[in-house]
């Protein structure tokens, strides 16, 4: 009997032999072949993170550790599930991949080494990449108006991405009576300097953007 063979029936995709890296599979590990469902995007989500979703076996110990859990749509935990089933284009659209505040406690927390949360970085990338439906678009918008700012100024202007977010999202007096407050206190002031290494700056945004479109990084 081969490998395939010997799957239970009843639970198609679960497999208690070893897993990719060779190492013995507790029971119940989740057996998940993205070549074999032809699942592109699950491939690319991998292949970025570094992490092969297959050795989740569903213990749910990123769910129970996971301090923004209560404030997400889908569980750490499902969001893994989701991703065995093909059904990444569903993550992509909710809440939780932005909810997430990179803590790692799930990775930390999890017995069979998976990074989950360099999973959800590359979540949020993709959806950032795609343009499609997202629940959070101004966390989307807040980020990219934030490293826009970086890299006109080498440092946050804050002021000017307080008014562009305002003025994109459509929310135009969102925080307005904060300013006078905080431009008395000098948190918030109406004249910026640029970075004097804004060249340098320039370079790192360039390199990265070099990177990407060779597929080194996010």
């Amino acid at each position: 009997m081969n490998r395939d063979e010997e799957l239970s029936p009843e639970h198609p995709g679960i497999d208690a032999g070893v897993d990719g890296r060779g190492h013995a599979k507790a029971e119940g590990v989740v057996s998940h072949d993205p070549e074999a469902l032809g699942d592109e995007l699950l491939r690319k989500i991998e292949a970025l993170s570094g992490v092969s979703v297959r050795h989740c076996f569903q213990c749910g110990k990123c769910s129970a550790g996971c301090p923004m859990a209560s404030f997400m749509d889908i569980l750490p935990t499902r969001i893994m599930r989701m991703l065995q089933m093909g059904q990444a284009d569903k993550v992509l659209e909710g809440l939780s991949i932005w909810r997430c505040a990179s803590c790692e406690t799930c990775s930390s927390r999890c017995p069979n080494e998976v990074d989950l949360a360099s999973v959800m970085d590359v979540l949020r990338k993709l959806s950032v990449d795609s343009k499609g439906p997202s629940k959070e678009r101004f966390v989307q918008l807040a980020n990219k108006l934030f490293l826009q700012n970086i890299r006109r100024y080498g440092r946050q202007y804050e002021m000017r991405l307080a008014a562009e977010f305002n003025l994109k999202s459509g929310q135009f007096f969102k925080d307005f009576e904060l300013g006078p407050e905080m431009m008395s206190k000098g948190k918030l002031k109406l004249l910026h300097r640029k970075n004097r290494n804004i060249e340098e700056i320039e370079k790192i945004f360039r390199r990265i953007e070099e990177m990407r479109g060779k597929g080194e990084i996010l």
